[in-house]
């Protein structure tokens, strides 16, 4: 009997970018290690992921390991701005230990392209950065694909149930971020999602993409960035369904009703969830698209 994912049984046409990206060079690499390569799915959406031992020392075209430094590193830049980058030992502890990174990648031909051709709006710092990592490339005689982007999630106590964290793509507006994300849940065989972002982040476009997000804690002081909530997607929900209006909508930067949203949670007055599109444009400003649900007293 062949097992579905629950992410691919509710979103089947999640990868549908994917072979436009192979198309253009991006190659998909599931990082790992060989003990947990067999409850791993190399196929996510009929996809053979390259899948990376990082134990594995073996001589190879290219080396791993500077590949998953590389990784690391140009994750720590597409994530600066907001003072989070990732420390070497919470990618081998909390990543390549007990699950796995799905990672894309480009050949340094069409990375440095890339580099050259994009804007980077989101840090004005970006360019640069990534042109010192090129040159360090150039100066060590690595010749192994760059990452571009990835996914991360790791798993909880709960069987099924995964916590995401460190989405990323310097490729905006192709979908690298929403193919990483579904081949990433379909290899981890993800049922439900936990994750932390903010009410600012762009990546709620993404996020939002893989149905409403149920807000579990609507506000998180003690979280490096300002703004942070707690959310979760059930993939084990039926595919399709009509989404409701937004009982209002939230402004990123307004604490005091994240504040106001967390003791209705707490005492059990109500749900909220974010609804897609993650958000939205009403004079000049963002906001965040709310549904509030009324729990019976």
């Amino acid at each position: 009997m062949t097992f579905t994912p629950a992410v691919e049984a509710r979103f089947p046409d999640f990868a549908d970018h994917t072979d436009t990206l192979v198309g253009h060079g991006v190659e998909f690499f599931l990082a790992s290690n060989e003990t947990l390569r067999p409850q791993l799915n190399e196929n996510p959406y009929g996809h053979k992921l390259s899948f990376l031992d990082f134990t594995d020392t073996a001589e190879k075209d290219w080396s791993i390991r500077d590949f998953l430094n590389y990784f690391n590193v140009i994750n720590g830049i597409a994530f600066g701005d907001r003072g989070i980058p990732m420390p070497q030992w919470v990618m081998v502890d909390l990543i390549l230990m007990p699950a796995a990174a799905l990672i894309a990648g480009l050949p340094q031909e069409e990375f440095a392209a890339m580099v050259e051709r994009s804007t980077f709006r989101f840090d004005t710092d970006v360019k640069q950065l990534l042109r010192t990592v090129q040159q360090e490339m150039r100066d060590s005689g690595y010749r192994g694909p760059v990452p571009v982007g990835g996914y991360c999630a790791a798993p909880s106590a709960e069987h099924g149930r995964w916590v995401g964290w460190s989405l990323w793509s310097l490729m905006p507006a192709v979908g690298l971020g929403k193919a990483a994300k579904a081949l990433a849940l379909s290899a981890y065989r993800a049922q439900k999602l936990d994750g932390v972002t903010q009410y600012d982040n762009s990546a709620l476009k993404v996020h939002t993409e893989f149905g409403a997000l149920k807000i579990l804690v609507a506000t998180v002081p003690f979280h490096t960035s300002p703004g942070s909530f707690v959310y979760q997607s059930d993939l084990t929900l039926p595919p399709g369904g009509h989404l409701p209006e937004p009982t209002f909508l939230l402004d990123p930067f307004d604490y005091g009703r994240q504040q106001a949203m967390q003791k209705q949670i707490e005492a059990g007055r109500s749900e909220f969830y974010v609804l897609p599109p993650g958000h939205v444009r009403r004079d000049g400003k963002t906001y965040v698209p709310i549904l509030e649900k009324e729990l019976p007293r």
